[in-house]
């Protein structure tokens, strides 16, 4: 039986695309994975900080010293190690009704705008972040301590890899491939996954 499945760098018409099928898409997938668990982590250790601050507090009458500024540095980062993935994955908002009206060709247009602005925002951003590092290595938070240039760390690591993201879309964009990309783990089940409701368990 002849294989009828492309090669992995052949052009498709998707919206998504799994994060192994290009090249560029495999090179960067450890550095996703960093910036996915990374914030996965953060994320839980911001929602289980109030609630230990509040069990230490309410129960054991031992209130955890700096655990509301230890809850915003998790905020702030979490946003931050989160922004390359949302980019990545296409999860921003977007008016697909509208675009979906637009001819191919001006549509196509958009997209080329739309990547380098990004990318040009994103570098610029990136570059104040790090300027801001320079200028703040001697300042810490109040009570715990921590550097600002963690802080601010976070915010050049995101701005970089989204804007190296941006730019990946655009390459895309240009090859006429799906800009967004899912990782093997978030691929829809079968169709005969789904159980019908005339089945008895």
């Amino acid at each position: 039986m002849q294989n009828t499945q492309p090669a992995p760098d052949t052009p498709r018409v998707l919206a998504t695309a799994d994060s192994r099928l290009y090249a560029i898409d495999r090179a960067l997938e450890p550095l996703r994975w960093v910036f996915r668990i990374t914030s996965l982590a953060v994320l839980v250790a911001l929602v289980s900080l109030p609630f230990i601050q509040v069990v230490a507090r309410e129960i054991f009458s031992r209130p955890i010293m700096g655990a509301e500024e230890l809850t915003r540095f998790m905020l702030i980062c979490s946003v931050f190690l989160a922004l390359p993935y949302v980019v990545s994955s296409g999860a921003t908002v977007r008016m697909e009704e509208l675009v979906a009206m637009l001819p191919e060709r001006v549509l196509r247009l958009l997209k080329v705008l739309a990547s380098a602005t990004a990318i040009a925002t994103f570098s610029v951003m990136a570059i104040a972040s790090f300027i801001a590092i320079r200028g703040n290595l001697g300042n810490s938070t109040p009570t715990l301590g921590i550097p600002y240039w963690i802080f601010l760390g976070a915010a050049f690591a995101s701005f970089t890899m989204t804007a190296i993201e941006c730019g990946v879309q655009l390459l895309k964009v240009l090859q006429n491939r799906p800009l967004y990309i899912t990782f093997p783990q978030e691929a829809e089940p079968p169709a005969d996954f789904e159980i019908s409701a005339d089945k008895q368990v």
